[in-house]
């Protein structure tokens, strides 16, 4: 019973993971066309890129591999990047971590300055 709850702990990190990405990649798009949400993008894209900087990649990560190799000490590891194994694992798309790492800094910091050019801009 205890492992089960591993797992479960895993799919719910994968769950918010899942959303945290959404969330940066869409909140783009949609601050474009809602700039009340200018504000809660930039909160949201500072604290991701800050935590990437000081920790060197997602907690995210970390927490759910952890947890999903206590479930199942076989599962393959993310190798320190969720979007690098999802696109492998979905796509079958091969990046490095540090490509992927790389690809992601791009999309937040090019993200970040949309931000703050709308409220300079406004």
């Amino acid at each position: 019973m205890k492992k089960y709850r591993y797992k479960l702990i895993a799919d719910i990190l994968l769950m918010s993971h899942i959303l945290w990405v959404f969330v940066l990649v869409g909140g783009t798009f949609f601050f474009i066309y809602n700039s009340w949400y200018v504000p809660y993008h930039i909160g949201i894209v500072s604290g991701t890129l800050l935590l990437n900087l000081v920790l060197g990649g997602c907690p995210l990560t970390w927490w759910e591999e952890r947890y999903r190799r206590s479930w199942d000490p076989g599962v393959p590891s993310y190798e320190n990047s969720f979007v690098a194994a999802q696109l492998k694992r979905i796509l079958g798309i091969e990046l490095t971590a540090g490509q992927v790492n790389w690809l992601l800094f791009g999309i937040k910091a090019i993200s970040y300055y949309l931000a703050i050019a709308q409220i300079v801009l406004k």
